[in-house]
């Protein structure tokens, strides 16, 4: 649901951050709009249907390694840093 202005740049999305005033930047007051090709439903579909296929069945066999580490990444930015900096050691 991202997308952004496309005069400043300034960054919202469909349901968590509209502008303001519908099709109106609360930046620059510009009313065009663009969203980035891979943020477009058909292009996210194809990235997870990719994942489910190529890299979903592999976790298995380094999780029975023990070399499988897992990070939030639906955690807050600071969060999943730290948790990535104390995997890494």
């Amino acid at each position: 649901g991202r997308y952004t202005c496309a005069g400043c740049g300034a960054g919202y999305h469909d349901k968590f951050q509209r502008p303001a005033k519908p099709g109106i930047c609360d930046i620059c007051g510009g009313t065009e709009f663009k969203r980035r090709t891979d943020d477009r439903a058909e292009t996210v579909q194809a990235r997870l249907d990719k994942y489910n296929e190529q890299t979903a069945p592999i976790l298995p066999y380094y999780a029975a390694k023990g070399v499988l580490r897992a990070v939030d990444g639906m955690a807050d930015i600071d969060e999943v840093y730290r948790q990535i900096v104390k995997i890494l050691g």
